[in-house]
């Protein structure tokens, strides 16, 4: 019980001074503003070059992911300490994810290729609208 009351008073504590907040009145947020962030404040004029944004940023977490996975076996064949289940676990790991990084890239190649073909590249994805 005495846990419980040590970590709910710093929480209610805290909740009780909270300060309130002011938001700015901008007609158009994205006025002045400069940096990586500006095209995230767009979504509605840019949405083909965000939807191309992502997904460069889905390949990149996946082979991010990919590589850490290819770590993990390779340290798991390391502290093997040479037994053949362990090994063999580890080499699975490694397979893995080498055939997860060589999929990852392989797929932005080709859809790379695709988009190519029609003028396109990730950045400059263009959303069709249907106008009267």
């Amino acid at each position: 019980m005495k846990k419980i009351g040590s970590i709910l008073a710093p929480a209610a504590s805290y909740l009780f001074v909270i300060q309130t907040a002011f938001a700015q009145t901008k007609a158009n947020p994205s006025e002045g503003l400069t940096g990586p962030f500006r095209g995230l404040l767009d979504l509605g004029s840019d949405l083909g070059g965000t939807i191309g944004r992502l997904i460069t940023a889905i390949f990149v977490i996946a082979a991010i992911i990919s590589l850490f996975y290819l770590i993990y076996g390779a340290v798991k064949w390391i502290i093997s300490e040479g037994d053949k289940q362990k090994v063999a676990d580890a080499r699975n790991h490694i397979i893995a994810a080498l055939v997860g990084l060589v999929v990852v890239f392989l797929s932005y190649f080709i859809m790379s290729i695709i988009l190519g073909i029609f003028g396109l590249s990730f950045v400059d994805l263009t959303i069709p609208k249907i106008t009267k």
